[in-house]
């Protein structure tokens, strides 16, 4: 990281090495019943034929996931939606949307049907129902959350999840959804994360001290090999990059349980920066579900730019910022988690 972005990019970043577990309370997002989101999605469809009684052509509204102006950050829980946010349009009467607007009323039917019966799909379910109707599992994938903010529930509520990609090692043993004891200290290669992550209970630990969230699966993989967990008291674990859903529930329901510290070890490049301001803060595209995914009290350890330079190391271990990067860094300064810990 070349000098003129690593002092400004790290002095900038320095507030978000702190974290007070003390100062952030459990999850506060109260379930919702099956009922109530079965009305929801009944509101959403007595208000298309209004609309289409009336002569209007129907649409679906939902607030806008990509745009930054539609959060706020807030220390406790991390970045969450404005009361009055922008809005985002799929319209029938609109030629830029009117595929949109009949996929998502397919997949509204689904997930409807999917409550009813009590029965879970995997958003690739979904997909291979009608392949040549949705053409990729990324058009589902969109969809679907964009529903999941429409109905103002998390996704996995809509009984539909996502194939967990997590590991999880070390001192930790739990009761999975079919009610199986899972000792994690037994793992090799670590645990994979249940997809069914919210069913999962009787969360314990022998002596583990921490959580230690690592970036990369590689990472993970050799801290296992050099037997780190025989010598560290503590429970690991990996994303294997981006995080994803589950893994971050996972995180989540440990700290809920056992009120350890949450340590998170990112490389000191742009991306890795990028994955510890998901796990902390939260994503944009996720903040209508940000009690249940940010870890507002997780304290980054590192490996922080400034650490290039502090442990002199040689050029020819890292590589200069391009252009990319140095834009994935002006990004992350303006969010508005940057500002408030500045």
């Amino acid at each position: 990281m070349n000098s003129e972005f690593s002092t400004t990019f790290w002095f900038k970043l320095y507030g978000l090495v702190q974290a007070d577990a003390d100062f952030y309370n459990q999850s506060v997002q109260s379930d919702i019943t099956r009922e109530e989101i079965l009305s929801r999605i009944e509101d959403v469809v007595v208000e298309i034929v209004y609309q289409i009684s009336n002569e209007t052509p129907p649409f679906v509204q939902y607030r806008n996931r990509q745009n930054w102006g539609n959060v706020n950050y807030d220390p406790i829980v991390g970045l969450k939606m404005h009361e009055e946010p922008t809005f985002t349009t799929v319209s029938f009467g609109h030629g830029s949307s009117v595929t949109k607007f009949g996929l998502t009323l397919k997949l509204l039917s689904m997930i409807y049907k999917l409550l009813q019966s009590g029965q879970v799909a995997t958003k690739r379910d979904l997909y291979y129902e009608e392949p040549n109707l949705f053409s990729s599992q990324t058009v589902v994938d969109q969809i679907v959350d964009d529903i999941s903010c429409m109905l103002n529930v998390p996704r996995r509520w809509l009984n539909v999840v996502a194939t967990s990609k997590g590991l999880v090692a070390g001192n930790l043993s739990f009761l999975d959804p079919d009610g199986q004891l899972v000792d994690c200290s037994l793992s090799q290669s670590g645990v994979v994360i249940p997809v069914l992550v919210d069913n999962i209970h009787n969360i314990k630990t022998k002596n583990a001290k921490f959580i230690l969230v690592v970036e990369k699966d590689a990472t993970f993989q050799r801290l296992i090999d050099q037997d780190f967990l025989a010598s560290m008291p503590c429970i690991m674990v990996t994303a294997k990059g981006v995080p994803d859903v589950n893994t971050r529930i996972m995180i989540r329901k440990i700290w809920d349980h056992l009120q350890i510290p949450v340590l998170g070890l990112m490389d000191p490049d742009p991306h890795g920066i990028e994955i510890m301001c998901v796990y902390r803060f939260g994503s944009l595209s996720q903040s209508h579900d940000v009690e249940s995914l940010a870890l507002p009290f997780m304290k980054w350890i590192g490996v922080f730019p400034s650490d290039i330079t502090r442990l002199r190391l040689p050029e020819d271990v890292t590589l200069p910022l391009n252009e990319k990067d140095k834009s994935k860094c002006q990004d992350i300064l303006t969010r508005p988690y940057i500002a408030y810990h500045t």
